[in-house]
């Protein structure tokens, strides 16, 4: 350990905080470009239901909070902070590179390496952040300020680069993975060569301001708090339910523990939910036996955390859409053209781009043009705005309930975080409002439906989704013509058909990834087992040639019972040199292994025609009803709004509340309240297809409103259980 006067000074702080502050910014520019591509990567680029993406997102963004608890761990006992950190930074930069792989199983194998090095990273970091400092250094709280602005530099910066290079014809989505990989690289070369000017202090270090009486360190303002010891002996506010409390705790957790395997046994909650339903048992064991050590006043204090917590979790729960549901909204029903009218959007996929013989030089202008331009922004830029509106108000904030204070208006901790609750509650009432201009109405004519769609309750369609190629009993029914009982609710219940008048009706904006869903749902059944046994035999060529270590290979497939309108143009977005079709011939030639995206793309392409048609009519027609981004801009600075009033005033309350020997055990536990935030938000993606916008968007809001109005009522009661603390 290292003494103060050797650690060195810049403006004022030690030279190891700016280290921190550049190695904190990449691993934060990595991890936030990655979440902003995720979601949209697994719907767009590998073709999987929403639902799939959203249950993809809810594990990878909820395990990301809970791998803390190990890693921190992990370092406390075994490795230390900067070994810890290092581990971390290299998996995290080997799971950024894996990304750049279409490989499924690769895919999964990344995000458990993220998942993984962000438990060694993420809590160490933070904590060798305040260890640069003694425990009575009035710099901290400035430390972690800086620290923090480190975060939303990183956070601010990703979306725009790796969504730029997501967006740049040539490079795509595997460009923009690479960027988050070499930031994270740079964030962990930072931090090694920076490693010589991070020195930590001793736990007992303490801090003397130059010139400063240490005979008058001890006194202190006669209005303070409850201390720990005072609080040890102080009684309860609640005397009877504070002795009860570890037993209903218990309880709680007991009926958790052992109520879930049940329900997932007999199909009341799935497989998922039963896993985080166990964690949660787990964590009201953990929540119970801490409260058995505590008594009186100190008991209160931890109880009032744990009631805090719950509408954190709501919280999040919304708070984390802005990678999903509102992802895809940006993506798709957002109009990005911020000073022009939009074109006519193409029905096809993009036209494949050889960066080669475009030149690179050529793709990079193209590319940084689209970085600066605003007609269209870029999908992901929307995720920038909470990062750059913490900057901005941070400091208004900090400024704020200082300036109330001096004026005898305290807002208690409780207080501040219902008002937070309540602006996210707010920021998606905003968007209820902008459905009302999405929600409007398209046609096209249509003689009948096609197989595999069907009209239900008032004209409203369901359809039978195409499985994928590696659900082989799935496969084995759809050949059996065993569909199940109930299909996908279109377009979440707004897109209709008309028997009478022959017309398909929609309301709103149609989505192109729902649309291809429906599309390829109607594609002949013989010739889905056509295309079904071509991807196995390209998969089986391409082992073969990796045996006999041939560089290359080909598989000629003629298929004689092509569908009648198969169209080409949807494999427009393909290498020729890789995949073709000869339509003289109707033969396929591949060099490639046929993955599931590609299967189901060739599937869109042999869909019904009559119903292609009138669904890209459709398609065209309702993008015209694309909302302004301004509705979205102000979506996330109410957000951000919210997020102030909460996150750093719980973060202070857990600091402030917890004992100092339960202290570390109830920062983890306030990263549990993230992972099940996480949780809920990744479950309410994935009925993004299933409703309507409108009723979506209501469902959070009446939750978030229903959340702040309980927190108001029991503000008194859980400032009371405080003790004093603000």
């Amino acid at each position: 350990m290292a003494h103060a006067k050797e650690q060195g000074t810049f403006l004022g702080h030690p030279k190891g905080l700016y280290v921190l502050f550049f190695t904190e910014m990449w691993e934060r520019f990595s991890y936030y470009g990655m979440r902003a591509l995720l979601v949209l990567y697994m719907v767009d680029f590998f073709k999987m239901t929403q639902e799939d993406a959203s249950g993809v997102y809810k594990w990878y963004t909820s395990l990301v909070y809970l791998t803390p608890l190990l890693g921190g761990f992990l370092a406390d006992k075994y490795l230390g902070n900067k070994w810890a950190i290092v581990i971390g930074a290299i998996m995290m930069s080997a799971g950024h590179f894996l990304m750049v792989f279409e490989e499924m199983w690769i895919f999964y194998a990344a995000l458990g390496f993220l998942i993984m090095g962000n438990g060694f990273f993420k809590p160490n970091m933070s904590v060798q952040v305040g260890r640069l400092y003694p425990q009575n250094d009035p710099r901290r709280d400035g430390a972690y300020t800086i620290f923090y602005m480190g975060i939303n530099l990183g956070a601010f910066l990703s979306p725009l680069v790796c969504g730029t290079l997501r967006e740049t014809p040539g490079l795509g989505y595997h460009w923009g993975f690479g960027a988050a990989g070499v930031g994270m690289v740079l964030g962990l070369l930072v931090y090694l060569f920076g490693l010589p000017w991070v020195k930590e202090l001793p736990e007992g270090a303490e801090y003397h301001a130059p010139d400063e009486d240490t005979s008058a360190s001890g006194s202190h303002d006669e209005d303070h708090a409850m201390t720990e010891e005072e609080a040890t002996s102080a009684p309860s506010v609640f005397p009877s339910f504070s002795r009860l409390s570890p037993g209903i705790f218990l309880m709680f957790g007991g009926m958790l523990f052992l109520g879930s395997p049940v329900a997932w046994q007999l199909k009341l909650v799935s497989f998922d939910n039963f896993i985080a339903l166990e964690i949660a048992a787990i964590a009201a064991f953990f929540a119970a036996w801490i409260l058995s050590k505590l008594a009186m006043a100190t008991r209160d204090r931890v109880l009032a955390i744990y009631a805090l917590f719950v509408f954190v979790v709501f919280f999040w729960g919304a708070f984390e859409q802005a990678g999903n549901a509102m992802n895809v909204w940006a993506d798709q029903t957002t109009n990005r053209y911020v000073t022009e009218t939009p074109p006519t959007p193409d029905v096809y996929p993009e036209a494949y781009v050889d960066v080669a013989e475009e030149g690179f030089g050529t793709v990079l202008k193209g590319a940084l043009a689209k970085l600066v331009a605003i007609n269209p922004v870029l999908t992901t830029s929307f995720q920038s705005i909470n990062a750059l509106a913490i900057v901005c108000f941070a400091p208004l904030f900090a400024w704020l309930w200082v300036f109330l204070a001096r004026r005898k208006i305290n807002l208690s901790i409780a207080g501040k975080m219902s008002i937070g609750v309540f602006m996210q509650g707010m920021a998606f009432a905003l968007m209820i409002w902008s459905v009302k201009y999405e929600n409007q109405p398209s046609q096209a004519t249509l003689t009948q439906l096609p197989t595999r769609v069907v009209s239900i309750e008032d004209g409203k369609l369901n359809f039978y989704d195409t499985p994928s190629l590696d659900k082989k009993e799935d496969f084995e029914k759809y050949v059996a013509d065993e569909l199940p009982e109930e299909g996908m609710i279109a377009h979440g219940g707004r897109l209709k058909f008309d028997e009478g008048t022959a017309t398909l009706h929609i309301s709103g904006v149609l989505n192109n990834n729902h649309r291809d869903r429906m599309l390829r749902a109607t594609a002949p059944k013989t010739f889905v087992e056509a295309i079904h046994a071509l991807a196995q035999k390209t998969k089986d060529a391409e082992a073969k040639a990796k045996e006999s270590g041939e560089e290359s290979f080909e598989v000629v497939e003629r298929i004689a019972d092509m569908p009648p309108g198969f169209d080409a143009e949807y494999l427009k977005g393909y290498d020729p040199e890789k995949l073709r079709y000869d339509a003289e011939t109707q033969t396929f030639f591949s060099k490639m292994a046929l993955a599931d995206k590609d299967y189901k793309q060739i599937l869109v392409a042999g869909s019904d025609p009559e119903f292609r048609t009138a669904l890209n009519e459709i398609y065209v027609a309702s993008a015209k009803f694309r909302v302004s981004s301004w509705w979205l801009f102000w979506f996330y600075i109410l957000c951000t709004l919210g997020e102030l009033c909460l996150s750093p005033v719980g973060l202070s309350m857990v600091s402030k509340l917890a004992p100092r020997r339960f202290a570390t055990m109830l920062m983890g536990m306030w990263l549990l309240t993230s992972f099940f935030g996480n949780f809920t938000a990744g479950l309410a993606g994935e009925n993004w297809e299933k409703l309507d916008p409108n009723t979506y968007f209501m469902y959070i809001a009446a939750a978030m409103f229903g959340a702040s109005f309980v927190c108001f009522l029991i503000v008194k009661k859980v400032t009371a259980m405080m003790h004093g603390v603000k």
